[in-house]
């Protein structure tokens, strides 16, 4: 027989002996209604479920009452130091790849004003290469000036003397 169906007998038992209604409430029931409602259920398995608890090593009650594992001192700990450890290693690579971002976004901005500049240059020399074009064509213009004149011997007529 169960525990409780025990139990169960030794009160009605009790109660038929002395026909007095305040034996039914003792520590042992006002226990076992405690224990029920602790448990959650009906005062008949109330015994039976904590049982259970028992073995399943579950030896106090949270505020949601709901079950909480004991961990007894002699069982191995876990080891957390290995989670820890990566943790600081992510931490630091984090840390470490926000500052190359940082260098990254710098040497862009470097890089994007020497592009302006170089265009600038650019500009610069597609200009004096048109005024060198220019001045080499007037360069090579025949020049405009009054040529040497001609000496007088030839632009003055011969005579001839027929003598």
């Amino acid at each position: 027989m169960s525990a409780i169906a025990n139990f169960k007998k030794r009160r009605l038992a009790e109660k038929a002996k002395t026909g007095d209604a305040q034996a039914t409430i003792t520590p042992e029931t006002t226990a076992l209604k405690l224990l029920s409602q602790l448990l959650g259920c009906d005062e008949s398995k109330a015994i039976e479920t904590a049982q259970e608890y028992v073995e399943q090593n579950i030896t106090f009650f949270c505020e949601d009452d709901l079950p909480t594992l004991h961990v007894d001192s002699e069982k191995e700990q876990i080891d957390v130091s290995p989670v820890e450890d990566a943790t600081d290693e992510l931490n630091e690579s984090i840390n470490t790849a926000s500052n190359a971002a940082g260098e990254i976004e710098s040497a862009a901005d470097k890089a994007s004003d020497a592009a302006s500049d170089l265009a600038y240059q650019a500009d610069d020399i597609n200009a004096a290469n048109s005024d060198l074009k220019d001045t080499v064509e007037e360069l090579k213009k025949p020049s405009a000036a009054q040529e040497s004149s001609s000496s007088k011997s030839k632009t003055k007529q011969k005579n001839s003397s027929k003598k």
